[in-house]
């Protein structure tokens, strides 16, 4: 081996034991051959940080030979007879880990491949480590690509990859991914907030000496013992995402001035958090114990925020040395104590429970968008702690309800619920949980789950989880029941979407890959078709084929407003062969995304857009075929559109305020109110909307509804 690639491979005072530093010599060997070749310069970056991380000689040598076994220099049977299985399986599971690069792109998330990559995870979590350590070392080396590489790569590191680390516990990793992340993404931001720190600098460095020095003085008298107590370095995201969580400046960042003490033993900890209290007044609601309550990937440590000296905020951080370790390292450090005979850490059970959590769709539960979304859910979003009555933890997506928390219990628990109480009092069940949460779920002798827990727009559930378990109750309900309960829904929500509905759904069913009508009504009951989407693409497929009663041209110009609120230049639709024109949207059938449209020339006033189904253009279309054009909405346009809503309530003190509100809180404009009593002494009203799409219709709808003593609400057609 050559002296030059010895000096960047680890040696006896990193892996004193023989047979570890003779696997990652072999692994170099078998790399980079006898030439004296020193190594390119990603593996040595690559190299040095799984050392920093404390991985074993298995994972430095799987390390080592990724760039040779990418480029196929190396073959499978050479790093088994080098290296042995176990390298070999890490350098197979890195592969299995390259679908997480395409996780933005959901039509390639494959849900075989998808088991495949977290099989490779939950078989061993080194090939995990491996893998965002290498996302690590292509953003230090980020110089090499080109402006559209350095985004893409960048978006990759924010939305995936500094999450996954999260998640999995490995703060080293997961700092610096968010860092340089940022730095591309948002250099003025990243650069304003790095300057802001330079300036104050010695100050704070000056501050937490003097800070350090008082509480060493306070700890000793006290007794404790300590082993090390340092300032700690605010992240610069870390920083930003906190001030725009919270809407400060950066002068109002709390935590920009931190210490860290670290015990021997759980109990010292508060011992010294006793001592701290005393020296400075704490802030009541800026306190964690994240010991007591840990977070979802095993960190421990308590936080507690103060008034310090000179009546600057102070945060001080008290975790033990092992509690550090697993903050800093996280699954990475399970194997620094296994090579101790250590049994598994209760963190590392945790991460290994998550992944098999998510391998458990089988049958019809695993379709590949279900197990997608429930990735993406349980891997990148942020977690909230709540408390069975029995003192048990559980970790729950954030924004999930105690519907979440009684499916994750206990899938019984959950089909059982019928109400929920949280610290005591009874609350709706579409309630969002909050971090120490005590939840005590009411229950009913026999299981009822409801349709309506599985609506995105009502909010019952928030994970992946309890979804998959709710659709997988009502499936094995009889197809009958299912098909007949889809038709239904489906019938009703195009009636009240006012969208016309001509019979044979064949073809509709095989753009949604199902076999027949029957086969779509099912799918939508059963809960794996989203009804909206399903009324959308009926929406977009609709044509006319309503008797036409004769009127004269005369006639139909007259029913088609002369002027309308709506005008905008052509920036919503799509007009061939033209651009920048007027257009109006007709009030005759208030045309809205995705339903299917058509163009109708005017003489002075631009460009009449009419639902295809429409009456007045159907008609005008034969007697000027020449002034009719063809234009479709453009994909991803914003735009608002007009449309009249019909409400029947029960009268009563405040109703239109209450009706009212709730289009406010959708934030969709009123353009026009009528509210009338029928013969029922009932109130009937038409409201004039502008809504930007049929999503946000369809959510209005269900909204309202809801709104007490609402009997009935339906889009009308003029």
């Amino acid at each position: 081996m050559s002296t030059a690639r010895a000096a960047w491979l680890p040696g006896q005072a990193v892996y004193p034991d023989t047979a570890a530093r003779e696997l990652i010599e072999a692994a170099a060997q078998l790399a980079f051959g006898d030439a004296q070749e020193e190594g390119d310069e990603r593996t040595k970056i690559l190299t040095q940080l799984l050392v920093e991380l404390r991985g074993d000689a298995t994972l430095v040598s799987a390390g080592i030979l990724v760039t040779a076994w990418r480029a196929k220099r190396i073959t499978a049977e050479q790093v088994q007879e080098s290296c042995g299985d176990i390298v070999l399986i890490l350098l197979r599971g890195l592969d299995d880990l390259a679908l997480i690069d395409h996780l933005h792109d959901r039509d390639q998330s494959d849900l075989e491949q998808l088991r495949k990559m977290l099989l490779a995870m939950a078989s061993d979590m080194r090939a995990a480590i491996l893998k965002l350590s290498l996302q690590v070392v292509a953003m230090r080396l980020i110089h090499q690509y080109d402006n559209a590489g350095k985004q893409r790569l960048a978006l990759q590191t924010r939305d995936l990859f500094a999450p996954l680390a999260n998640r999995l516990g490995i703060a080293q990793l997961k700092w610096e991914l968010e860092d340089s992340a940022l730095r591309i993404l948002e250099p003025d931001i990243y650069q304003e907030i790095s300057t802001a720190l330079e300036q104050k600098r010695v100050d704070r460095e000056r501050y937490i000496q003097r800070v350090i020095a008082e509480l060493t003085f306070q700890l000793e008298r006290a007794e404790i013992p300590v082993q090390r107590i340092y300032g700690r370095v605010k992240h610069i995201n870390s920083i930003y995402q906190k001030m725009k969580r919270k809407g400060l400046r950066f002068e109002q960042v709390n935590d920009i001035r931190a210490v860290r003490v670290e015990v021997g033993s759980e109990s010292e900890c508060y011992q010294v958090l006793s001592v701290v209290n005393e020296m400075w007044q704490p802030v009541a609601e800026e306190f964690d114990d994240y010991i007591a309550n840990p977070k979802a990937n095993g960190y421990q440590s308590l936080h507690s925020t103060l008034i310090g000296p000179d009546k600057r905020t102070l945060e001080v951080q008290i975790r033990t040395r092992k509690m550090h370790e697993r903050a800093e390292l996280g699954v990475a450090a399970h194997w620094k104590y296994k090579e101790k005979g250590v049994r598994h850490s209760k963190q590392f059970e945790q991460q290994i429970e998550w992944l098999r959590r998510l391998l458990e769709g089988k049958g019809d539960e695993g379709r590949g968008d279900l197990v997608f979304d429930q990735f993406r859910n349980e891997a990148f979003r942020e977690r909230v702690y709540a408390v069975t009555p029995q003192g048990r933890v559980v970790d729950l997506p954030e924004g999930a309800t105690p519907l979440d928390f009684a499916y994750h219990v206990h899938t019984q628990l959950g089909h059982r619920c019928r109400g929920a109480k949280i610290n005591g009092s009874i609350v709706a069940l579409t309630t969002a949980l909050k971090n120490g949460d005590s939840v005590e779920i009411l229950t009913q002798k026999e299981p009822n789950p409801s349709w309506d827990w599985l609506s995105d727009h009502l909010g019952y559930l928030q994970s992946g989880r309890a979804k998959a378990k709710v659709r997988s109750y009502f499936k094995k309900q009889a197809k009958e029941k299912s098909i007949e309960l889809g038709k239904e829904m489906l019938l009703r929500e195009l009636r009240r979407l006012s969208i016309d509905n001509h019979g044979d759904l064949t073809e509709i069913a095989k753009k949604f890959n199902v076999h027949s009508e029957n086969d779509l009504f099912a799918g939508i009951g059963f809960g794996d078709l989203n009804l909206l989407t399903v009324a959308h693409e009926i929406a977009a497929r609709q044509q006319a084929h309503q008797p036409q009663k004769h009127l004269s041209l005369n006639e139909r110009l007259a029913r088609i407003p002369l002027k309308t609120a709506r005008k905008a230049r052509s920036g919503n639709v799509e007009i061939d062969g033209v651009e920048d024109l007027m257009v109006n949207f007709a009030t005759c059938c208030q045309p809205v995304p995705p339903s299917a449209i058509i163009g109708f020339i005017t003489q002075g006033r631009g460009i009449n857009i009419h639902r295809r189904d429409c009456q007045n253009i159907e008609h005008l279309g034969k007697v000027h075929p020449e002034r009719i054009i063809d234009v479709r909405w453009r994909d991803n346009e914003s735009g608002s559109y007009a449309i009249d809503l019909a409400i029947l309530a029960f009268d009563r003190p405040h109703i239109l305020r209450d009706i009212s509100q709730v289009v406010a809180n959708e934030r969709i404009p009123i353009l026009h109110v009528d509210m009338k009593h029928n013969q029922r002494h009932q109130l009937e009203g038409r409201f004039t909307l502008e809504i930007a799409d049929m999503a946000q219709l369809s959510r209005l709808i269900d909204r309202l509804l809801q709104t007490k003593d609402v009997a009935e609400v339906r889009r009308l057609q003029k």
